[in-house]
């Protein structure tokens, strides 16, 4: 991938990301690695914009298309540029990780492109391949004596993509949780106010609690007509 001057709107796009991805960064990234990761990221983001301008594959889709390519280059930057922090990986040798695993991506979404594969596909296929490219790049590390045993281990455990995922979850079932109970507190409370309606009232406090449930229903119906 040769670098070439790209476009306002590619470089927009690109920072927008950017932007984005800052405030998913997790706790135990520090400064300077935000840093090499951000340039990174807009280092390979621009490599693979300027192929959009210049490629015949590439350029054959339309603006939108190109920039779900960008995104997918980015966030799989993002993901392994983490794994890599994290891996005991001497940093020296983090890039040379990447510049595989970029490769990868750009060779990946190029075949998909040319065979016309529907995106969802894409995002299969492109998981599949940067996670076994890393994982041969850590083994080319041990086979060369750069890492041990212990750190090839510790750096093929480590999935920032699955981490964001599983906490993503967590997080729904918290919510799900939270409004089971303010819904069994609401219906508590309402339970206690009929109850309490009909017993003391009677008939007049069925005739509240009906006329409390029909103006309930009618309401949002008036209010959307």
């Amino acid at each position: 991938m040769d670098e070439i001057a790209v476009e306002q709107k590619y470089a927009d796009y690109i920072e927008t990301l950017i932007v984005g991805i800052a405030p998913l960064l997790p706790d135990d990234v520090n400064k300077l690695q935000q840093d090499y990761l951000e340039n990174n990221i807009r280092h390979s983001a621009m490599l693979l914009a300027s192929s959009m301008q210049t490629d015949a594959v590439f350029s054959s889709l339309n603006f939108e298309q190109q920039c779900l390519y960008i995104q997918i280059m980015a966030e799989w930057s993002f993901h392994k540029e983490i794994d890599l922090f994290r891996s005991g990986i001497p940093a020296k040798y983090w890039k040379i990780v990447m510049q595989k695993i970029w490769y990868t991506i750009w060779e990946v979404m190029y075949a998909c492109i040319q065979n016309e594969a529907p995106e969802s596909i894409v995002l299969d296929i492109v998981k599949r391949y940067v996670n076994r490219t890393y994982n041969d790049a850590v083994e080319e590390l041990k086979e060369s004596n750069i890492i041990d045993d212990e750190t090839e281990e510790k750096a093929k455990e480590q999935s920032n993509i699955e981490l964001m995922a599983k906490e993503y979850k967590d997080k729904l079932k918290i919510r799900r949780v939270k409004r089971i109970f303010r819904y069994a507190i609401l219906f508590a409370i309402i339970s206690g106010l009929v109850s309490f309606l009909v017993l003391h009232f009677k008939t007049t406090g069925i005739i509240i609690v009906l006329t409390f449930v029909v103006i309930y229903t009618i309401f949002p119906l008036s209010r959307n007509l």
